[in-house]
């Protein structure tokens, strides 16, 4: 009987036990038709994997769940041929098992909405056994998933932040970021999907100094409009610099307040009440007005923009549903006043500290609407 060649096992980095793993080898000489996987505890030396498996492929695959989760092992390979003939066991090699690692964008779902051209990224890391992260790196794609840019490799997991610059307006983009373990565990978080819309300050309300000669003075002019407005009543208070009114009053601006060619308002509140329209806005060109109310449709709620003219569609109603985790208990349970107002809170801790920003943009003579949420920091009344 023959001696076949030794095998030579190629290097395993960390895998999840739970799954099935393919260790691979390199083997010179006849075919092989069967191979043999030899696996010792490498804190005790115990045999605990003793297995042979008919494959005329160089690899051995450890079925899922036959090891433990933070334990290092060791596995020699031995290989048969047709004819009966084996190889002598190989060197031995050192692998570790890891439970998979949370790794994932913190505060970022899929196909999520960014109003900024600067966004910061943060990543989470967690590992059961605690396995260290030695190194990371974060990537930004074009819509295409060329990638755009890169952060190189970053080794500091108290700061696992990176911040992606000058991303283009109403555009989309695919994030992503890969790592590796200090045993060769390697994560990635996919791609996420996000999209850029940001508002871009035009250029008419930047100040322009003229120099007047004649009296020896210089003027500053703006694109800035004196915006005239009245109160219904007496029913309202001003605190963080905004306009806290009754259910009985109305706000009306009701001087230089005129748009007629692409724009966006945003209109931001905290407590709105459902089924009622709480935003008004003459439609350019028309006498119709526009309005904003929510509406609870399912088990979801939706701000509705009902528009009554629209140069090629007419009458229309945009939806864009409340994030429903903005809204909602932890339980699921739906956060109202006792007026049964929503309350438009990023979190459940039923602070007034967030507020919800309904963005209304109208181009090419159709309105459309974004639902988002942004927090305060300004806390003294004024």
């Amino acid at each position: 009987m023959a001696i076949l060649n030794t095998p030579l096992i190629h290097p395993i980095y960390a895998f999840d036990p739970q799954y099935n793993y393919s260790v691979s080898f390199t083997y010179t000489g006849n075919q092989t038709v069967r191979n043999r996987a030899v696996v010792l505890d490498n804190d005790t030396y115990q045999t605990v994997y003793d297995s042979e498996q008919d494959r005329m492929r160089l690899d051995h695959v450890f079925p899922g769940g036959t090891f433990v989760p933070g334990k290092t092992y060791q596995v020699r390979i031995q290989v048969f041929d047709a004819y009966g003939n084996e190889s002598a066991l190989s060197a031995p090699v050192l692998f570790y098992c890891f439970t998979t690692p949370e790794f994932y964008f913190e505060d970022m779902q899929d196909a999520a909405t960014l109003h900024t051209a600067n966004p910061k990224l943060t990543l989470h890391y967690f590992q059961s056994e605690h396995e260290p992260l030695q190194d990371f790196q974060f990537y930004l794609y074009d819509y295409d998933k060329s990638l755009a840019a890169s952060s190189g490799h970053k080794y500091d997991p108290a700061d696992m932040s990176h911040t992606f610059y000058g991303l283009k307006n109403e555009s989309e983009y695919y994030i992503r970021a890969t790592g590796t373990t200090v045993h060769g565990f390697s994560v990635d978080t996919g791609y996420i999907k996000i999209n850029i819309q940001y508002f871009v300050m035009p250029a008419n309300v930047l100040f322009e100094a003229k120099n007047h000669p004649e009296n020896g003075s210089i003027s500053l002019e703006s694109g800035v409009i004196d915006i005239g407005y009245e109160i219904d009543n007496d029913n309202y208070s001003i605190k963080n610099s905004e306009l806290i009114i009754g259910s009985d009053n109305t706000l009306t601006y009701n001087a230089g307040f005129k748009i007629t060619d692409e724009f966006k308002v945003f209109v931001k509140a905290r407590k709105l009440p459902l089924n009622s329209a709480f935003f008004k806005m003459r439609c350019p060109e028309t006498g119709n007005y526009l309005d904003i109310h929510i509406e609870k449709l399912g088990k979801a709620y939706y701000g509705v923009l009902h528009v009554p003219y629209g140069k090629t569609l007419g009458a229309y109603h945009v939806f864009a549903e409340l994030p429903q985790s903005y809204i909602a208990d932890t339980q699921g349970f739906l956060l109202a006043d006792t007026e049964n107002n929503l309350i438009m809170l990023a979190g459940t801790d039923y602070q007034d500290l967030y507020t919800t920003v309904f963005e209304i943009s109208y181009k090419k003579g159709l309105y459309d609407l974004h639902i988002y949420y942004e927090a305060d920091t300004v806390t003294e009344d004024i």
